[in-house]
């Protein structure tokens, strides 16, 4: 039996030579491998990586780009539809991963990996321990981590270091000006930083009205996300297993619900609309102090061409945390792995697998993450090569090795609830959305706790 423990542990390996992958890949000479994902930094990279292999392999690569709104509803329709129109698709984290798993809509790949896997190429145990946990359940594996995608709070290193910017605020609140290691220190930097176009910041007059931060507020997986930061910060328990509990009317999740209204005043009016996307550009277009978004996206955002906020511009360092946090956490953020499966219907399971194995060895990370600012590896030697050309990736390594909670939607929807996860999350969005643009707080919560406690009830 395949276990996470053995059979993978021992799958553990050398970076595999070129020519050994290409002498693999003839066996696939003439097979076509259909990729559905999204276009962001590590999904750019890795289509990328797979059709230079498939090219090599003399197999065809084609592959359709939709948007995260949109992948979701296409997987799911194609499966109950009955069509194989995929081999691999972009899962994006483990909470669509795991409903998909269990659904049949990918693949279990343990099977694959024991009969036609190349332990040099997995190199299983070069992951991180992220990483393999991310896509194993048991004895079963649901894909392959594809990059590492963690948060990160990027702040504006030359505004919070201008003197009259420090002075000002320290006359204004009575302490130093600094980056916010609370949610109650954040409120007062947000509304320091809150500008009008035409007023003055670090000695120079706006041409635009400047927002102390940015939430991605969308409605759906967006404002799931931005809510999932808080989650671990605050300590809230949104369903707990052992006692069927659901915690929606908690104290712990009325204090980051109210924690994210107070923010509202501090926010570009779009908010309610924005994606993680449209939050990076933003802040990258300098108009924003602070951002909570995806590493690899805010780096990827301030190495483009023309982009007025530049790295040398900015620092990088853990979302704050509550006061007080039950679960004492130093920060909490979201850990978001990006997976790629296997499709449950696809018509060439080991090829596609094969193909996805070579993209995602040691070597090709390697690669990808030289060529790619905005891509960060999912293995520790990758990422320290990585990190020791470009400083600014040390961020992850730091993370690393930092006592910080850094939840997934496994943590944040603990089994069974994690199978009713599109439900639960517009179950807590809708209402959510409604707080952020006026409707009465408690009655919207109670809303939240009602909705969730009947998706949970057959659990």
């Amino acid at each position: 039996m395949l276990t996470r423990r053995s059979t993978l542990a021992g799958l553990a390996g050398l970076t595999v030579a070129p020519a050994v992958a290409r002498a693999a890949g003839e066996k696939y000479r003439g097979t076509t491998v259909r990729l559905l994902t999204e276009r962001n930094s590590h999904q750019i990279a890795l289509q990328e990586k797979l059709g230079e292999i498939a090219k090599e392999w003399g197999v065809t690569l084609d592959v359709r780009n939709v948007t995260t709104d949109e992948i979701e509803s296409k997987v799911v329709i194609d499966y109950v539809g009955g069509a194989d129109t995929w081999d691999l698709i972009y899962t994006g984290g483990v909470q669509r991963m795991a409903q998909w798993a269990y659904g049949g809509i990918i693949k279990d790949i343990a099977p694959i990996i024991k009969a036609a896997g190349d332990p040099n190429v997995l190199a299983w145990d070069k992951f991180t321990d992220a990483a393999r946990h991310a896509v194993t359940d048991g004895d079963k594996v649901w894909g392959l981590t594809c990059a590492t995608s963690e948060q990160s709070y990027v702040y504006r290193r030359d505004i919070f270091e201008d003197a009259g910017e420090r002075a000002a605020f320290e006359k204004r609140f009575g302490y130093p000006l600094e980056v916010p290691k609370t949610y109650t220190r954040q409120q007062d930097v947000v509304a320091f930083f809150t500008r009008k176009r035409g007023e003055m910041l670090a000695g120079k007059a706006l041409d635009r009205d400047f927002y102390g931060t940015i939430l991605c507020d969308k409605r759906g997986t967006f404002l799931w996300h931005t809510y999932e930061n808080h989650v671990a910060a605050f300590g809230v328990s949104v369903y707990d297993p052992k006692t069927k509990k659901v915690g929606l009317t908690s104290p712990a999740n009325v204090a980051l619900v109210k924690a994210m209204k107070d923010l509202v005043p501090y926010l570009p009016p779009s908010h309610i609309n924005l994606s993680s996307g449209e939050a990076a550009t933003m802040f990258g277009n300098g108009q924003a102090a602070v951002l909570g978004e995806y590493f690899d996206r805010e780096v990827l955002t301030m190495t483009r061409k023309g982009t007025p906020v530049t790295l040398d511009m900015v620092g990088f360092t853990f979302f704050p945390t509550a006061e007080g946090n039950p679960r004492g956490a130093v920060s909490g953020m979201r850990s978001g792995p990006p997976v790629v499966a296997i499709y449950g219907r696809s018509r060439n399971a080991e090829a596609a697998y094969k193909l996805l194995e070579a993209a995602v060895s040691p070597a090709s990370m390697d690669d990808m993450a030289r060529k790619y600012p905005g891509y960060m590896p999912a293995r520790m030697e990758a990422l320290q090569v990585k990190a020791a050309a470009d400083p600014t990736s040390g961020y992850l390594l730091k993370l690393a090795a930092a006592k910080v909670t850094a939840l997934t939607d496994f943590d944040v929807l603990p089994y069974p609830s994690i199978l009713k996860a599109s439900e639960i999350v517009d179950a807590i969005t809708g209402p959510l959305s409604d707080i952020l643009v006026g409707a009465p707080m408690e009655a919207k919560l109670q809303e939240m706790q009602s909705k969730v406690e009947q998706i949970v009830a057959p659990l």
